[in-house]
């Protein structure tokens, strides 16, 4: 990393405004990851209305995705990159989400970058914005995630109900639409507000999976 990124983020930074991170489905060949079609519908709309939203050039992803990438040195190296710049971390809710090993990895490696973030600029808003996949009444939150608000009235009644997969299956595209715009001005107003710190990736050293059940060693 860059002294610019250690001392602040640059105003035109091309970073990207947010790391999607996602439980992929079954079936996927060995040793690549691949979202599901839906994931990445997602993804494509809620980088388009970032981009309506900032100045960012989109010559360089507005988001990053993982997606068909080996799982090696390469990858994991590319992964932590995006972990160490991206402005807001975006994990996509779902039962599979929390059973997840890598998204639990994810998940500890941003938490990390956000209290090394803290630990100079104390007082300013978490970088962490949950989006509700499928029903919330079908996921057991872990302690650790609890803390990161996913509910807001300005998001509505269908959305809290059924999250956006629930949407898409039902056809309601105009509430999908309009939820997935107000996901993009509050990823983007919570990256202007935290303007979290990028880091170098030694930080994520050692990164475990923070849903796993604790033991009695770890308490």
């Amino acid at each position: 990393m860059t002294d610019s990124h250690s001392s602040g983020r640059p105003a035109d930074s091309q970073d990207p405004y947010f790391f999607h991170s996602y439980a992929q489905l079954p079936g996927v060949a060995a040793g690549m990851r691949a979202p599901d079609e839906r994931q990445e519908a997602f993804h494509q709309l809620l980088c388009r209305f970032v981009l309506q939203l900032t100045t960012h050039d989109g010559e360089t992803p507005v988001g990053f995705l993982d997606k068909r990438m080996p799982l090696s040195g390469e990858w994991e190296k590319h992964l932590k990159e995006a972990l160490a710049t991206c402005r807001v971390f975006m994990p996509v809710y779902s039962p599979r989400y929390f059973s997840s090993h890598w998204c639990g990895v994810e998940f500890d490696g941003f938490l990390r970058r956000q209290t090394e973030h803290h630990r100079s600029e104390r007082y300013t808003v978490s970088a962490i914005v949950p989006v509700l996949w499928t029903s919330p009444g079908r996921t057991v939150l872990p302690e650790v995630v609890q803390p990161f608000q996913y509910h807001s009235l300005d998001l509505g009644d269908d959305y809290r109900r059924v999250g956006l997969l629930g949407l898409m299956e039902a056809g309601k595209w105009g509430v999908y639409r309009r939820t997935v715009w107000r996901l993009a001005e509050r990823i983007v107003d919570v990256a202007t507000a935290a303007q979290l710190k990028s880091c170098e990736i030694s930080l994520f050293d050692g990164l475990s999976n923070v849903f796993a059940p604790r033991t009695q060693a770890d308490s």
